[in-house]
C-alpha cells in the first residue's frame, strides 16, 4: 500500500457560505482555502512581513494580522470566527493549553477548530528512541490520547482525526508485536490531522436555527416546568413561545434531550406547533475518525 497524505484542507467545508475565517501560520493554503471558500472573510496570522507582500496572496481579499501568535495576544474579539485553520500550532506552541484555551475564545459557540500534530508514536519515531535519538529541539510530539485529554480540558466538544501523513500499515508491525497498541494504524502515522468543534454536532443543530434569546428562554422556561416552578404558568408560556417562534415538535424533543437532567419531567409536546421537520440525528461520539 503506498503512503497516504492528505492536508488540513481535507477537513475544511466547501461552499458559497460567508463564513469568518481566521488561518494561523498556514498562509501558503490561502489559494486553495479561497477556492474552497470564495465568499469567506478571511483574516491570517503571520509574523513574517515578506508573507504579507507574496505576490500570489495579493489577489485573495485577505486581512492581515502581523504578530507572533505564540507571544501575542489575538487582536480579535471573542467569537469573531466560525473557522480556524492553525495547522502548526500545536507543534510550536510554547504553552499549548493556553493557546487552545485562546482559539476557543474566538470561535463562535459551533466554530471549528483545523489543526495538526506530529504522533510521537510513529514507528520512526520509535526506531530512533530504541537507539537513544530524539532529534526534536522546537517542535512538539503528542500521542493522539494527549491531543483528545488537552481539548477536552479546553472546552472542544466534539473531536475528529484523520491521518495526515500515514505509512504502509506493515511499517508498524514489528511494534505492534511488542504490544504497542495501533488503532487506527497508529504506529504507521507520522502526522494527524485534527477537527476540533466548540459544540457536539446535535447542539450545533440545535443552535443553528433559532436565535440566542429565543433558545434562552426556551432553556429557561423547560428548566422551571423540569423543577416544577410555577408548572403549569410554564408550560403555558412555552406553548406561546413554541407558537410565536414557530418551535416545531421534534426540535422541542431535541432540545429537551441536550438540556435538560430529567427529561421525563417534561410533558410530551403539544401537537403540531408549526409545519416542517427538525434537525435530524444527535451527533456523533465525542471522538472519531474521518474517512478522507
Amino acid at each position: 500500500m503506498q503512503k497516504i497524505t492528505h492536508s488540513v484542507l481535507d477537513l475544511l467545508p466547501s461552499g458559497p457560505a460567508p463564513l469568518r475565517v481566521l488561518v494561523i501560520e498556514t498562509s501558503r493554503l490561502l489559494p486553495e482555502i479561497r477556492s474552497k471558500l470564495p465568499n469567506a472573510n478571511i483574516t491570517a496570522v503571520t509574523e513574517y512581513d515578506a508573507v504579507t507582500e507574496a505576490q500570489e496572496l495579493k489577489a485573495l481579499d485577505v486581512t492581515w494580522a502581523l504578530l507572533d501568535y505564540r507571544t501575542q495576544p489575538l487582536p480579535f474579539d471573542a467569537g469573531a470566527f466560525d473557522l480556524i485553520v492553525a495547522e502548526p500550532v500545536l507543534t510550536y506552541a510554547l504553552d499549548p493549553y493556553d493557546l487552545l484555551l485562546a482559539l476557543g475564545r474566538q470561535l463562535t459557540d459551533v466554530g471549528t477548530l483545523v489543526t495538526a500534530f506530529r504522533n510521537i508514536r510513529y514507528h520512526g519515531v520509535l526506531e530512533l528512541l530504541m537507539r537513544g535519538e530524539f532529534p526534536e529541539r522546537e517542535r512538539h510530539l503528542y500521542a493522539k490520547a494527549e491531543v483528545v485529554r488537552l481539548l477536552n480540558d479546553t472546552l472542544y466538544k466534539e473531536i475528529a482525526f484523520a491521518p495526515g501523513e500515514q505509512d504502509d500499515p506493515a511499517s508498524g508491525a514489528a511494534f505492534a508485536a511488542m504490544g504497542f497498541d495501533d488503532t487506527s494504524r497508529d504506529l504507521a502515522t507520522a502526522v494527524w490531522l485534527v477537527q476540533a468543534a466548540r459544540s457536539t454536532a446535535a447542539v450545533a443543530n440545535l443552535k443553528s436555527l433559532y436565535k440566542k434569546e429565543t433558545r434562552k428562554q426556551l432553556a429557561r422556561l423547560l428548566h422551571r416546568i423540569e423543577y416544577d416552578v410555577d408548572r403549569a404558568e410554564n408550560i403555558a408560556a412555552l406553548k406561546t413561545l413554541c407558537t410565536r417562534e414557530g418551535i416545531f415538535p421534534e426540535y422541542l424533543e431535541d432540545f429537551i434531550r441536550e438540556t435538560v437532567v430529567h427529561p421525563e419531567r417534561i410533558p410530551t409536546p403539544p401537537a403540531p406547533l408549526s409545519e416542517g421537520g427538525g434537525p435530524e440525528g444527535q451527533g456523533e461520539s465525542p471522538v472519531r475518525h474521518c474517512n478522507l
